[in-house]
């Protein structure tokens, strides 16, 4: 089986690649191991406004548009609810989503592949040449890996650090009913050492009396704390000690959704001859509150440009693929330089000092500044705005 571009994983990244390339006339061929697309889920599913305005997205794939955001500190029992005035964001039907994006794709032409699963990548020399499955073999003149934390070519080829060297964040969340939402239309976020030694909890409404309620925590920190699975800090949270025990005290789950992604940063070669990786595989997600759907479609994106023009110029070199890495900078410009700054903080001293300083910009009426924060969309300028304590000391 022959084309020109192969893409693991039928994810947000790997269904915006195939969306691309195939827009751009390139058969393409998306493989994919579940046998459908939409699960299993493995993320809280928040995604902005103007990326489902960008793609064209039917209303249907969002569960509930957001216009507030609340955090709640169980450490300094504070709390603070910023109105932005506008739905800015909101929590995805992940099932719709990606079954339309899949749609989407097909429809350009994509060609999808159900319940095969990559097993590793065809090589030509040192250059990957496509890649067997549990089925076939598949020969492509570009590999797009977009098969999330695995990066099954992406760590085949040793581009991909070990889980031990890097700090992993781990989720897990529940979908619930029968659970009492304070504001239906704000996100809420729960800090403190009391909640989880390093991370938050959070309740993302999807209706008055429906819920997806998580817990996220950080594996392989410096900082060290009695190191417990995920399950027992959700448990926790959702217990009669938590915050929100009055809310949840008769509700019941209906799915669980865990998922883990590394907080590395961007990898600093996400690419090798002939192969490109986007999303999760090379750990573009915000290291600030997890969010990733939106760099996964948007890397995904530039991914298949790169790989579009590759075709185009018929090199399908390392040298030529770095491009993909000048884009993605582009993009980020110094957000994730930021983020990785802020990560340096000690748990309890970032979050009240973030709670202090929403309440300051709620008094200044800077919403906007919240939503930077919140969209991990700060170069230091804006960074600084948002937390001055910082100058100098965490940030530069």
């Amino acid at each position: 089986m022959k084309c020109d571009i192969l893409i693991i994983g039928a994810g947000p990244a790997g269904l915006a690649a195939g969306i691309t390339t195939s827009n751009n006339g390139l058969e393409t061929i998306l493989v994919e191991k579940s046998s459908e697309i939409g699960y299993p889920v493995k993320t809280s599913a928040i995604t902005w406004k103007d990326v489902i305005d960008s793609w064209k997205l039917p209303d249907k794939v969002m569960y509930q548009w957001y216009d507030s955001f609340y955090i709640n500190s169980a450490h300094s029992k504070r709390d603070v609810e910023i109105n932005f005035k506008e739905k800015l964001l909101g929590t995805l039907n992940h099932h719709v989503f990606l079954q339309e994006l899949a749609f989407k794709a097909a429809q350009s032409g994509t060609k999808i592949l159900l319940s095969e699963e990559i097993i590793e990548p065809i090589l030509d020399g040192d250059f990957v040449v496509g890649a067997k499955t549990n089925k076939k073999k598949i020969e492509s003149k570009i590999v797009i890996d977009c098969s999330g934390p695995k990066a099954v070519i992406g760590r085949k080829m040793n581009l991909i650090p070990k889980w031990d060297e890097v700090e992993i964040g781990i989720g897990i969340e529940y979908e619930m009913t029968n659970f009492k939402v304070r504001n239906p239309k704000s996100m809420d976020f729960y800090v403190g050492e009391n909640i989880v030694p390093v991370g938050y909890g959070w309740v993302f409404p999807i209706t008055n009396d429906r819920a997806k309620v998580g817990i996220s925590t950080v594996y392989n920190t410096a900082e060290k704390f009695e190191e417990k699975n995920i399950r027992h800090w959700h448990d926790k949270f959702i217990s009669e000690k938590s915050p929100i025990c009055e809310m949840a005290i008769n509700a019941q789950p209906y799915e669980m959704h865990m998922g883990s992604y590394p907080l590395c940063g961007m990898l600093k070669k996400p690419y090798s001859n002939g192969l490109i990786m986007a999303g999760d595989s090379a750990a573009q997600a915000s290291m600030l509150v997890g969010e990733g759907i939106r760099y996964a479609m948007e890397f995904g994106k530039k991914a298949a440009e790169t790989a579009s023009e590759a075709i185009n110029k018929n090199n399908y070199s390392e040298d030529f693929l770095k491009e993909y890495v000048t884009k993605c900078y582009s993009y980020l410009g110094e957000t994730f330089d930021v983020a990785m700054d802020l990560l340096q903080v000690p748990t309890d001293e970032y979050w009240e000092t973030l709670i202090d300083n929403i309440i300051r910009l709620k008094e200044k009426g800077r919403s906007d500044l919240v939503a930077s924060y919140l969209r991990t969309d700060m170069d230091y300028k804006t960074a600084l705005k948002i937390f001055p304590e910082f100058k100098g000391k965490y940030l530069k």
